[in-house]
């Protein structure tokens, strides 16, 4: 399976793609959070490339931004001489997926349905493949809710090693590898 996760500058299926991660991980081998934060492809996009071929930037989202933790801005919002064009970052995740046979038929788990309209927007907008077929994308949420009893999405992980005050919200990677925590690993709810 394989779980994704976007920040954007705003929250329409146009709106520009700051960063994304994508991590891979097998059921059946019980990874901890670390390891899934070490087995994961993080790409931070160019901003000004996509601004210039009109996606879009919303004003209440980059309010927002400005509002959060100065380490995730540093990630996500701010420009680096690191960041990539869309073609290299989508190549990124294409040699990222190509590491596990049968990529294709395996499910792509994402937080709502934001990640997968902009991220396949963005792949037709640049004449690129898309990451996954469209057949193959759940909503973390939704099966959260069903598995653990929860109505918001969220549930307490139950793994030895697991440390909820070392997740960095908002950050493309933590984000992946807690939802992926909270499908293998959650608590159920306990019902009053």
């Amino acid at each position: 399976m394989f779980i994704f996760d976007v920040e954007t500058l705003g929250v329409e299926s146009n709106a520009v793609i700051l960063s994304a991660a994508l991590i891979h991980f097998d059921p059946e081998k019980q990874p901890t959070y670390q390891n899934l934060l070490n087995d994961s492809c993080f790409v931070k996009f160019n901003a000004k490339e996509q601004i210039d071929v009109g996606r879009i930037v919303s004003k209440s989202t980059l309010d927002w931004w400005k509002e959060q933790h100065e380490y995730v801005k540093k990630v996500s919002l701010e420009p680096s001489l690191e960041d990539m064009t869309v073609q290299n970052g989508m190549q990124m995740f294409y040699d990222f997926m190509a590491k596990f046979p049968n990529a294709s038929k395996e499910t792509m788990w994402s937080r709502g349905s934001l990640d997968q309209l902009a991220i396949d927007s963005l792949a037709v907008m640049f004449g690129l493949q898309q990451i996954t077929g469209y057949n193959m994308w759940r909503d973390v949420r939704t099966a959260v809710d069903i598995l653990y009893g929860t109505t918001n999405g969220y549930v307490d992980v139950d793994h030895s090693s697991f440390k909820r005050h070392e997740v960095i919200k908002h950050h493309p990677v933590h984000d992946c590898a807690l939802d992926a925590m909270q499908l293998l690993y959650g608590k159920r709810a306990v019902v009053k």
